[in-house]
């Protein structure tokens, strides 16, 4: 039977999401969800239900060239048949959890990212990362229950790398994709909540439960303050914490640029270690397509004696690549590590982030001061 042309550029897009997708660990999820699309689905060719077989000459679709147009729209294309399928999925359970015959469906928040990450230093080795977040939302359950997923995360990973978004090579780092359900949002008074519970998708299973308290106060007209506590606990390597206070600063006449000051505080069981991160950047949206961030920061260990571990100084500029789905950020930055006896290491590092959303993608380039 011949088929049509636009089953074959249907299979050219599962071909090419295959080949992202491989490169990620327990990717069979991400791909399921896009081989059960029940768009492809009713595109298939209608089984042939006579016992004797039919053979007809295959002939060849006529091809078209390959222009701008045809790119772009096979881009929106499959951008927007994988942003359906993670919406329907996520209606289709938010319906079977929460949902009463009597309620009215609710807009659902689902979405899936995809970073890719390349970072280069002088004096260490290229240091490839990817990582794939599914987050479902379930809007009709009463107390706003969202289910995650996450195929790299960072709960043991170093503070810096955490601080700084750059990829681990941490021996402690979990190497495992995780998944479980979110509480969101919760009020304790002036503080809000996320709970999280679930289980490291390795076999033995291992469960674990993250909650995390914040507050914000506004200081002055122009200076805000954010504390964050997090505590987390896997069976397999015991409990961490992290500490952090965020102070911001921007003018009313100007929120476009904004200064930050972090101080950070992680203890982690595996090591026995402290470890602290202070950073100051200035975070400057230049207009609707760019974003640059300043950074200078230093990190610090209490194992095996109270050292300073790294300074570093990075200019990262992010780029709106296509729409609000496609990002491209490139960090050039200069450390000095006392593995390498403080001499100057320099390094880049480029990302790649792509969301997929029924809402049309997420603005990565909106910073905003939290209120209260």
């Amino acid at each position: 039977m011949t088929k049509p042309f636009h089953y074959h550029q249907k299979e050219k897009c599962l071909q090419a999401i295959s080949s992202i997708t491989n490169s990620f660990k327990y990717s069979s999820l991400f791909f399921g969800i896009l081989i059960t699309n029940p768009i492809l689905a009713e595109e298939l060719p209608t089984k042939v239900t006579s016992q004797e077989p039919v053979y007809k000459p295959f002939k060849e679709p006529p091809t078209e060239p390959l222009t701008d147009s045809t790119f772009q729209s096979w881009v929106d294309d499959t951008q927007l048949s994988i942003s359906d399928s993670i919406q329907e999925y996520g209606a289709s359970f938010d319906h079977f959890v929460g949902k009463n015959e009597d309620e009215a469906p609710m807009s659902n928040r689902s979405y899936l990212r995809i970073r890719l990450k390349n970072r280069y230093t002088h004096r260490e080795d290229f240091d490839p990362d990817a990582s794939v977040y599914l987050k479902l939302d379930l809007p009709h359950t009463k107390k706003n229950w969202k289910l995650i997923f996450e195929t790299d995360p960072d709960d043991f990973d170093r503070l810096e790398d955490k601080e700084r978004s750059i990829s681990s090579n941490s021996a402690n780092g979990l190497n495992s994709p995780i998944g479980g359900v979110r509480l969101q949002g919760r009020k304790l008074g002036e503080w809000k909540t996320n709970i999280d519970l679930g289980v490291k998708l390795k076999w033995p299973l291992d469960p674990f439960a993250r909650a995390d308290l914040r507050r914000v106060d506004q200081i002055s007209f122009n200076w805000t303050s954010r504390f964050k506590q997090e505590i987390f606990y896997y069976h397999s390597k015991g409990p961490g914490s992290l500490s952090s206070l965020d102070l911001y600063y921007s003018r009313r006449d100007d929120p476009s640029t904004i200064l930050k000051l972090s101080s950070n505080l992680q203890y982690l069981d595996t090591d026995n270690n402290w470890e602290y991160v202070q950073q100051a950047e200035i975070i400057d949206r230049v207009n609707d397509y760019n974003l640059v961030q300043y950074s200078i920061g230093i990190s610090a260990d209490s194992r095996p004696s109270y050292s300073i571990t790294n300074s570093w100084v990075s200019v990262g500029w992010k780029h709106r690549l296509y729409k609000q789905w496609l990002y491209l950020t490139i960090t050039p930055e200069l450390d000095f590590q006392d593995k390498f006896n403080y001499k100057i290491n320099p390094g880049i590092m480029v990302e790649l982030e792509l969301f997929f959303s029924s809402d049309g993608g997420i603005d990565r380039l909106k910073r905003t001061i939290p209120t209260p």
